[in-house]
């Protein structure tokens, strides 16, 4: 029996350079996207040309043939523009854009393009077309799927848009599709395929290229049914780009055998309809048109892959960073006054955590230079700028990269040159370190997710990976999942760094880093006592990495116990110089030790150095006061012999008396089954007695 999405999308093919888009998304409600777009059509991606925009930006025209207007006046044909394309060996790819195959049919709702006067874009980006798999009679988005073009959909959009369709031409190849699907639930073909097994189980996508032939990413599937030859038959994945609500299938050169028993597939990243293969069921469709079983497989990370030709080709990184930064990347903010450009304090400090975490445990190099106040907005510049944005609804973050192509040997070979950083300048951002509120996107989550696209790292399907193409608003991503994010980033810094100079087309090699900022760079911490006012503690960080809060620690001379007295919040994460204060009012007798106790947000503990202040001479103190249970005692210094101790209750009866050595004047003194009140604590050590109102509780 089919299962319902896996026959997917019915796709002529990929014309010139593709690679695999995605985004990190907010869901857009299907109301909301159809009142944001000034068109709704039923169409067809007939042609597509890429062309040069200014600033050095590549870009997409796509011709699209008219079947239906849902909504705004009728035409035959309209045009779509997507940023990314590829011109000779140069190629970009946005994030945030979706290009769609010549062939790829849909509802596209549209609206004006705010960079391109005249021009159409997709309204929501990626959630701005309602996709056909004319297979199955189905269509989705990147968040939901339609179980039926037209008894389900029609009637939904008609409410929504307030008229009926109004047919232009007619849809040749969805009627075509009806038909074969009356057909085919008539007379369904003998040859059902059948899977018996997926070997191995688990697997990377797009590891496997014709530039790394040996890498692991070959899925053999065994079974049944598949027919001699694949003809017109295919596999089934499921689509990580939408969270799987969809399937996405091979490009022809990924099939490296096929018979009626075995098949031989490179799991694909990017694939026949530009997305990337997740986690889930797996299906063959055979030449007959028939999907049989299914069986899971885990595509435990994506790696970025450029098509050309019908061939998938790894992106290798380099190293333009000049002296800046060796072996790496060089990011700059934008300050530029243009509104809605230039980066927020908050929103830098959440981005180099992000970055930090990428490059301590990832080894991404990158770094952070000048500010460049000359740029507004991403271009194919050299600079790798980061800043805001008029992104469509939806979209938090995208993400562009630039590539650069070269033969050595024969084979075609492919760098990043560059990438850009864009965030919505419209969205509810949070910026902090704790839990957003129930509206707000955390920043860093998206700033994490946004900079492993920045490294050449695809969708994935998972609960816990950082690439999971979606996140939820109220909730934080910010931790790096060692089988996915950190595995994908581990296997494309091996790839990098072991390129010949030919591999990466003369660029500077590559070098990985494990620069981990120190958590905590603590430059200043003294303690200063006052008689009467208490000790007042100061301390400085010049720079903190996922710090979560100081507690204030203090020893008595001659008492091996640390007790914490106080705790005050961290930055969290900082690059400039912060200052932090706390205050002791007890008195001191003698000396007094203090020290910080450094947590990270992950429950790392670090300690600084103790300091020393210097207390009052004879003066005689108690702590804590009130006390449960125990008082530490501290008094005069004594001649020679021991200090008599004694605690008189409030009629001044000896309730505790002890005695102690006054060479080192400090000792506990017992209060257990003692009741609570007020008491009178007198100290005779040789000099003179002393006496301290005590509270029992």
């Amino acid at each position: 029996m089919a299962l319902a999405w896996v026959l997917g999308m019915l796709i002529l093919g990929p014309v010139g350079a593709r690679a695999q888009s995605g985004c990190l998304l907010t869901p857009v409600p299907l109301a909301e996207r159809v009142q944001l777009a000034t068109r709704v059509v039923e169409a067809q991606i007939v042609e597509q040309r890429a062309e040069l925009w200014p600033g050095g930006r590549i870009g997409t025209r796509s011709t699209l043939r008219v079947f239906a207007v849902l909504k705004g006046p009728a035409a035959s044909s309209l045009e779509l523009l997507t940023p990314g394309g590829t011109v000779g060996r140069r190629r970009e790819v946005v994030s945030g854009s979706l290009t769609p195959a010549p062939g790829q049919q849909g509802i596209f709702l549209l609206e004006p393009d705010p960079e391109h006067p005249g021009a159409l874009r997709l309204a929501a980006g990626p959630q701005g077309l309602l996709a056909y798999d004319l297979g199955t009679l189905t269509a989705t988005d990147p968040f939901a799927r339609y179980p039926a073009i037209g008894a389900g959909l029609y009637p939904t959009l008609a409410v929504l848009t307030n008229q009926t369709a109004r047919p232009v031409q007619p849809n040749t190849g969805l009627e075509a599709a009806r038909a074969r699907a009356a057909q085919t639930a008539a007379h369904r073909p003998a040859a059902t395929p059948s899977i018996s097994s997926l070997s191995p189980t688990a697997l990377p996508a797009g590891t496997n290229t014709v530039t790394t032939p040996s890498n692991p990413g070959i899925l053999t599937i065994n079974g049944s049914g598949f027919n001699a030859s694949r003809g017109t038959g295919y596999v089934a994945f499921r689509n990580a780009d939408n969270g799987g609500a969809g399937a996405t299938q091979p490009l022809a050169g990924d099939y490296l055998a096929w018979s009626d028993t075995q098949i031989r597939v490179r799991v694909p990243s990017n694939s026949a309809s530009g997305n990337t293969a997740g986690t889930g069921p797996v299906t063959v469709v055979n030449s007959d048109g028939s999907a049989g079983s299914s069986a899971s497989l885990t595509v435990t990370y994506a790696l970025t892959n450029i098509d050309d030709s019908g061939q998938n080709y790894r992106i290798g990184l380099v190293g333009p960073g000049g002296t800046a930064n060796p072996g790496g990347y060089v990011l700059r903010y934008t300050a530029s006054a243009a509104a809605g450009t230039a980066v927020p304090a908050a929103a830098r400090t959440a981005f180099e955590t992000a970055l930090a975490t990428w490059a301590c445990q990832g080894g991404a190099n990158r770094v952070i230079g000048s500010i460049d106040a000359s740029q507004t907005q991403a271009n194919q510049d050299g600079v790798n700028l980061v800043s805001f944005g008029a992104l469509p609804a939806g979209v938090l973050g995208v993400t562009s990269s630039y590539y650069s192509g070269c033969f050595s040997g024969g084979t075609l070979y492919w760098v990043l040159t560059e990438t850009d950083y864009t965030f919505s300048n419209s969205a509810d951002f949070y910026y902090g370190t704790g839990t957003p509120g129930g509206g707000q996107s955390d920043f860093q989550s998206v700033a994490l997710h946004e900079q492993g696209h920045g490294i050449q790292l695809g969708h994935i399907i998972s609960s816990t990976g950082v690439m999971n193409f979606a996140l939820t608003t109220g909730t934080t991503r910010r931790t790096l999942d060692a089988g996915t994010d950190l595995a994908a980033a581990s296997d494309e810094t091996s790839y990098s760094t072991s390129a010949t100079a030919a591999q990466r087309c003369s660029f500077a090699a590559y070098a990985a880093t494990s620069a981990c900022p120190l958590p905590v760079e603590l430059v200043a911490f003294t303690a200063r006592y006052a008689p009467g006012q208490g000790t007042r503690l100061n301390w400085s960080t010049a720079s903190e990495l996922d710090a979560a809060y100081f507690a204030v620690e203090s020893q008595e001379a001659g008492i091996n116990t640390w007790q914490e007295l106080t705790r005050q919040p961290a930055a969290g994460h900082s690059t400039s110089l912060r200052h932090y204060q706390a205050q002791d009012a007890r008195p001191v007798a003698g000396l007094r030790y203090f020290r910080l106790r450094q947590v990270d947000q992950d429950g790392t503990v670090a300690y600084s150095s103790a300091v020393a202040v210097q207390g009052e001479a004879g003066a005689l103190s108690a702590y804590p006061n009130p006390a449960t249970g125990l008082v530490h005692l501290r008094g005069p210094l004594a001649p020679a012999g021991r200090a008599r101790v004694q605690l008189l209750d409030a009629l001044g009866r000896p309730v505790r008396t002890a005695t102690g050595p006054t060479d080192q004047p400090a000792f506990d003194l017992p209060l257990t089954n003692l009741p609570a009140g007020f008491y009178v604590l007198t100290w005779d050590g040789g000099t003179g007695v002393q006496r301290l109102r005590l509270t029992v509780e």
